[in-house]
């Protein structure tokens, strides 16, 4: 999972190389684990920095990881509303939705604790406003489709290749990909 936040220009671990740098926050977040098993300790990644020939320490480890807080909030938060549609409609709510949802929800909260009057709102450009949001979800549930489509026609070509009769593969599609 690649996560979006701000770098620092102070932290060491957000100058280094894009690939080494994800590397990291994947241990951060347990994505990569020790040759055990074990989740990697912040000691644990400053030596595996070390070793890549990077001048790093536990503590540049621990304010890094302070960085990724924000970031896996807003998936944790993302997972947790696709969680509770499915629990309540029983649909999977895809990501791309999920995070439209939560954008809505915030502005609108946002929105909420403002008094405008009308002299502070424009109707045509709230209108404007209300119709790209539809144009962008629209356009979000297309891509999430295709991608649906995609991965379900590479599932289907692989299945008939072990000879999986089609009336299963036609199940799959429909209950996993609802196709």
């Amino acid at each position: 999972m690649r996560l979006q936040y701000r770098r620092h220009r102070l932290c060491k671990i957000c100058g280094l190389p894009d690939e080494v740098r994800e590397r990291v926050d994947a241990m951060l977040l347990g994505e990569e684990t020790e040759e055990d098993g074990r989740p990697y300790a912040l000691e644990g990644i400053a030596r595996w920095l070390q070793a890549q020939g990077y001048e790093v320490s536990m503590s540049s480890v621990r304010r890094h990881a302070r960085h990724l807080a924000p970031a896996l909030d807003q998936v944790l938060q993302m997972e947790r509303l696709v969680e509770a549609v499915e629990e309540a409609t029983g649909k999977r709510l895809s990501y791309a939705a999920a995070l439209a949802n939560i954008v809505v929800h915030k502005t609108l909260r946002y929105l909420e604790g403002l008094e405008l009057g009308e002299a502070e709102v424009d109707p045509e450009r709230v209108v404007r406003l209300g119709l790209e949001a539809a144009r962008v979800a629209l356009s979000l549930e297309r891509i999430d489709r295709s991608l649906r489509q995609e991965a379900a026609e590479k599932v289907e070509k692989a299945l008939r290749v072990r000879e999986i009769e089609p009336e299963v593969i036609e199940a799959i599609k429909r209950d996993l990909y609802g196709l």
